[in-house]
């Protein structure tokens, strides 16, 4: 009987566990060592209620949702796809729903079901649970790991690597970097934006629905994209910042280098349809304030703090309005631009780096480097998007690793 080590607790080296265990052709002792409590994270994601996945089901465009491993994922999703992914779930008892944005949740929409199905199976499999526990230093031996825990020195004939992600503790990447692995630069991913504009704070809690970003930095722009945002005491968050967020998490803005999001507030718009949209406003409404005509196009809050911050007179009459007054106020709803100079303290949701893909077969997990060695989730330097891509690259990487950790090659 072999013995597997899983260092990781978190949604990744539970599933990676499971599936050994279940896949397994010989029967296999598995222990999951965890510095604090396992599958504690798991609570937290989709705002408490788990986003799965994301219903997208030909693997290359899902592939595409990640800054960082796009090209290893192919290989990692041609094997587990979404729909598959659904299906294990399925399998296993958990019902699934999918919304009109194509995230997919649990029927009950809450965590705690996803959490109690993996500690059911960790139960039926009698996979050991280290928690609190955390592995000091692991080293290959012969055809054999030797793992330094609190308890002391203990030997497994494979380990998977599940630690996650944090670029604010490169520690947690030694026992890869001793087991001759090396780690890709590390940064935040997916956070919240701090604004260099004054007084933005009068505008938080006002969200923006549909907005385009194009986003520049050094005067060269370097992202597109659209959905929601929310403006916040400090910033912008949501969606569409998350997703701008991820693709510059390697570009370092500041106060002085800011990254300038060109917001439109109104993204099936241009400057000629919403120029002549006004002119036909203003024609309607001659005796009205201008600021009032704009707000019937973005929200009340949103108008008066761009009012205030282009200097124009909020309570002008929309008769004596000027060609080149028409002309900023177009300019400001479709082109606005805003300074972001940093993230926000604490705001970020993933981390972007990890070990080094080119080290590690994207058909099994298994490192190139140290025979036995798997990795699976966050730990890798992949990371995605919102709306389930993260947890959808933790199940798939995790399927694989277990799948070769246990010493089986069979795939759903």
């Amino acid at each position: 009987m072999g013995n597997i080590a899983i260092i990781g607790g978190g949604p990744a080296g539970v599933m990676a566990a499971i599936v050994a265990a279940e896949n397994s052709k010989q029967p296999v002792d598995i222990t999951i060592f965890d510095k604090g409590r396992v599958l504690k994270t798991i609570l937290y994601t989709g705002n408490g209620r788990c986003n799965l996945t994301n219903n997208l089901t030909n693997f290359k465009e899902l592939a595409s949702s990640y800054p960082r491993g796009e090209k290893f994922l192919y290989s990692v999703f041609s094997q587990l796809d979404v729909p598959k992914t659904i299906k294990w779930f399925n399998d296993h008892g958990l019902e699934l729903y999918i919304q009109i944005d194509n995230r997919v949740f649990p029927v009950t929409d809450d965590a705690h079901t996803v959490r109690d199905l993996f500690l059911s199976l960790l139960n039926k499999y009698k996979i050991k649970i280290k928690e609190n526990q955390r592995i000091e230093k692991i080293e290959k031996v012969a055809n054999k790991f030797r793992a330094y825990t609190a308890d002391g020195v203990v030997n497994f004939d494979r380990v998977v690597i599940a630690t996650g992600g944090n670029h604010k503790n490169p520690k947690i990447y030694n026992l890869v970097k001793d087991l001759g692995h090396n780690i890709t630069e590390l940064k935040p991913s997916l956070f919240a934006l701090t604004l260099k504009e004054p007084n933005i704070n009068k505008i938080a809690g006002i969200s923006i629905e549909s907005a385009n970003i194009d986003t520049y930095f050094n005067n060269k722009k370097v992202y597109t994209t659209s959905g929601d945002f929310i403006f916040t005491h400090k910033g912008v968050s949501g969606p569409a910042i998350f997703k701008t967020t991820a693709a510059c998490a390697f570009l370092d803005f500041s106060n002085d280098k800011p990254l300038v999001l060109k917001i439109n507030f109104l993204k099936d718009k241009n400057f000629d349809t919403l120029n002549q949209e006004i002119i036909e406003l203003v024609r309607d409404n001659p005796k009205k304030n201008i600021v009032n005509l704009v707000k019937q196009l973005i929200p009340g809050g949103i108008a008066d703090y761009l009012f205030d911050k282009h200097l124009l007179n909020p309570d002008k009459k929309a008769a004596e309005l000027s060609k080149k007054e028409r002309n900023k106020i177009v300019n400001m709803l479709v082109y606005s631009e805003f300074c972001a100079v940093s993230p926000v303290f604490d705001s970020e949701i993933v981390t972007a780096g990890g070990v080094d893909l080119k080290e590690v077969n994207p058909k099994t997990m298994e490192s190139k480097i140290c025979s036995g060695l798997y990795f699976c989730g966050e730990v890798l330097d992949i990371d995605g998007f919102t709306g389930g891509f993260n947890l959808q690259a933790c199940w798939s990487s995790a399927y694989l690793a277990g799948i070769g950790a246990g010493g089986s090659r069979h795939l759903l």
